[in-house]
């Protein structure tokens, strides 16, 4: 699956969720909510918020780059 811009249509990345998937499952680890990534675009200087899901992705909300640092 592959993730674009909702603001740019610029390519962000792409995900193999089916492979997500199997590895968990060879650990023993069921999914039960989305998968939730956090995506940051250079054209629009913006992080991504999307829900993955099996067959699709829902946007979920746009970020300042600044408010997505890892604090650790």
């Amino acid at each position: 699956m592959e993730i674009k811009c909702k603001k740019s249509k610029r390519f962000l990345c792409s995900i193999n969720y089916d492979e997500i998937l199997d590895l968990l499952k060879k650990h023993n680890v069921v999914l039960e909510r989305p998968l939730e990534i956090v995506i940051p675009c250079r054209s629009c200087k913006e992080s991504e918020v999307y829900h993955i899901y099996k067959d699709h992705y829902v946007f979920k909300e746009n970020k300042k780059q600044k408010d997505t640092k890892l604090d650790i």
